[in-house]
């Protein structure tokens, strides 16, 4: 598990438009199938119906980057409740940049979009967390830049894809 604790302080929800050519946009009907491909092109695992009827349910926890009018990345979120019964987490269940759109700063936009947008949706938000396979020491450097930490290892957490195992 990655853990970031923070202090979350509201701020304005704006549609990030850079002049480097990356614009945000929300998943819908129209363009759920795009995010699909985009999954399936980016993660060693296949996400289920549900999960994207569960991100057009709430679509203000997914963001769509788009290079030059072309699907290059993507966060899906979701909050959960804490175990204690106060506050809530805030799990990024997918955060993912095609691999030729990578080193571009795009994935950080995606990052800075879950700290700064999403997470204040809720006052009581009191970490952020996700899971990374053990085996992509990439997105586990990239993570770490951000503050996020290593928290614990669960073995056998991915089915059909070696190593199976998380932090």
């Amino acid at each position: 598990f990655f853990f970031f604790f923070s202090t979350l302080e509201k701020q304005q929800s704006t549609m990030p438009v850079s002049d480097d050519g990356v614009v945000f946009g929300e998943v819908n009907e129209k363009n759920l199938n795009l995010l699909k491909l985009l999954n399936a092109s980016i993660f060693p695992v296949s996400y289920n119906d549900k999960f994207y009827k569960d991100l057009l349910a709430n679509v203000e926890l997914t963001r769509l980057a788009y290079f030059n009018d072309i699907l290059v990345g993507a966060v899906c979120c979701r909050f959960e409740p804490n175990k204690s019964g106060t506050g809530c987490k805030l799990y990024i269940m997918t955060l993912g940049v095609l691999a030729p759109y990578r080193k571009m700063g795009i994935g950080k936009k995606l990052l800075s979009y879950v700290t700064n947008v999403i997470a204040p949706k809720r006052n009581d938000v009191e970490e952020i967390y996700l899971h990374v396979q053990t085996s992509n020491d990439e997105a586990i450097q990239f993570y770490k830049k951000f503050g996020f930490d290593i928290n614990g290892k669960i073995e056998g957490y991915y089915k059909r894809i070696d190593p199976p195992d998380c932090y």
